[in-house]
């Protein structure tokens, strides 16, 4: 499928700070989500797109068209902040029709329809004559939303939407983010740091750092195979272990640092580039790390006794701390701990499937 918006070698001075060779492409109906720590340039990336910043170097490509130098109001793609930036002397009515109004097309029949069905659907039908100070913080970024898609642009650009919400109005907001794509076909880039919130809108995910790309893929390929330390340290990559790589009867096994340990045998599609010695580290997300109080390992797992140090409890789950060889954290729902009864020294095994241990080189 050919692609919607092609970003290509795309570089950006802004005083001290560069992005550097940006490379990505989007296709119809793409939900790319862009993450990175403070500072790693996401919201320069939009406003790029957008048309908000000069470029450096590079060129920026529209549905096969060039638009590398085009002004904003001609690129027709929709954009929303992060502070929803609505005009105050402005009632909620107002704010949606302004830039239908900038084009001209604001008193047409069709758009007042559209805006009509839009403030149904994201249930604020009953603020159009409300300021903008009157209103909540979800109902500030339903209302700059609406505005941003009022002309169905093919693209819209979404600038940390959610941060500032409480979790209940984040979740309705997820809620209708989704139903916007699908419903409107709109293609998005969302701007965010919580990588929960990425996995559960996003097709595609772009790790920013530093002002460059450091991986790109499908969420949960990214969640759960990090190529580098940093990436993995950004998404809170759990039992994070330093170790090289041991062979064992031709097979590798990964033996944790100041440990006698030997975690393995690895999956063979896991380590194809390295070998034994190599300095790695071994991730192994908490969800794919299991804990049993039998002695016996679970069938095709690998396993290894540790004693439990503390407990965290959560809304729907207990996040168990084990020390054993080197530190580990699993997660057991709130139903199985009150059937295993877990506390505070305890013994227990650990046991995870070898396609599950992911190797980061160091």
């Amino acid at each position: 499928m050919e692609s919607l918006l092609k970003v290509h070698n795309l570089s950006i001075k802004a005083g001290s700070f560069s992005l550097n060779k940006i490379c990505f492409s989007l296709k119809a109906n793409d939900y790319i989500m862009i993450l990175g720590p403070t500072g790693s340039g996401k919201t320069i990336l939009l406003e790029s797109i957008a048309g908000l910043r000069p470029l450096h170097s590079g060129e920026i490509f529209f549905n096969g068209r060039r638009i590398t130098d085009l002004p904003p109001e001609q690129r027709h793609v929709g954009f929303a902040y992060q502070d929803s930036l609505l005009y105050p002397f402005l009632t909620v009515k107002e704010n949606i029709l302004f830039g239908a109004r900038a084009r001209g097309i604001a008193v047409e029949a069709k758009v007042l329809r559209r805006m009509s069905q839009l403030v149904e659907i994201m249930g604020i039908s009953q603020l159009l004559e409300r300021y903008p100070k009157f209103l909540s913080g979800g109902e500030r970024q339903r209302v700059s939303l609406a505005r941003a898609i009022l002309t169905k642009p093919p693209l819209l650009l979404l600038d940390e939407p959610l941060s500032a919400l409480d979790p209940g109005t984040r979740q309705s907001m997820q809620n209708l983010l989704r139903q916007i794509h699908t419903t409107e076909s709109i293609s998005i880039i969302h701007v965010t740091h919580d990588f929960s919130e990425a996995i559960q809108l996003g097709t595609e995910m772009i790790v920013l750092s530093n002002g460059s790309i450091e991986q790109s893929g499908a969420p949960l390929e990214v969640f759960f195979r990090p190529v580098s330390l940093s990436v993995a340290k950004f998404l809170q990559g759990e039992n994070l272990i330093k170790g090289t790589l041991s062979t064992l009867n031709s097979l590798l096994w990964f033996k944790p640092e100041h440990s006698e340990l030997l975690i393995g045998p690895l999956s063979e599609e896991l380590t194809p580039p390295l070998v034994a010695g190599s300095n790695v580290m071994l991730m192994i997300r908490s969800s794919n790390l299991s804990l049993h109080q039998s002695w016996e390992s679970p069938s095709g797992c690998i396993s290894w006794p540790a004693e439990i140090e503390y407990l965290s409890f959560n809304r729907t789950h207990v996040d168990v701390h084990c020390k054993g060889y080197g530190c580990w954290e699993t997660s057991i729902s709130l139903a199985q701990w009150q059937n295993l009864r877990l506390f505070q020294g305890d013994t227990v095994l650990l046991a995870v499937r070898p396609e599950n241990c992911h190797l980061i080189v160091c």
